[in-house]
């Protein structure tokens, strides 16, 4: 259903830049929905982010596993550290697509009640979506922080912060 490629690049190395952007940013604008005074501006452009994010997370995780599948760890050469790291970023992946979901339908029950119910119901409907806001972004974090050490540095031997001065 969803291409495996782009232009010959795995769709996974270009969704998730996608997905690494509308969840945070849905996540922000929950934060923001928290704020009574901003509740009603954000009423319109969460849910839509939201379900964005759902989306893109939905391909991210798609992707990924067609990448997967098209090389295979073995045969992409993915042993020891490598491996155990994109095992740990696919279950973490597939975690935070049921949790974009659950926000993004949190998010739009909230929007849909906050308007029309007491101050105490939109105060609880905000603090639910606050701490799913709190929830997307750290997991959003840890799977991002998973996928880019398995490209960028699985065995941790590389220190990126270091100059040539030693400083």
């Amino acid at each position: 259903m969803v291409p495996d490629t782009v232009d010959g690049l795995p769709l996974h190395a270009l969704s998730v830049h996608v997905t690494v952007v509308l969840v945070p940013l849905a996540a922000f604008l929950g934060l923001l929905f928290a704020v009574p005074r901003l509740r009603e501006w954000t009423r319109f452009p969460l849910p839509l982010v939201s379900a964005a994010a759902a989306v893109s997370t939905w391909v991210s995780v798609q992707s990924g596993e067609a990448l997967d599948e098209a090389g295979g760890q073995g045969a992409a050469g993915l042993r020891g550290p490598v491996a155990s790291l994109v095992e740990e970023h696919e279950e973490l992946a597939e975690q935070l697509l049921l949790m974009v979901v659950a926000y993004a339908v949190a998010v739009s029950v909230a929007v849909v009640l906050a308007r029309s119910s007491t101050r105490g119901v939109a105060t609880a409907l905000s603090l639910l979506v606050l701490v799913g806001a709190v929830a997307v972004g750290v997991q959003t974090y840890r799977v991002g922080d998973l996928g880019a050490r398995a490209v960028w540095n699985p065995t941790d031997s590389v220190d990126y912060g270091a100059t040539e001065d030693g400083g």
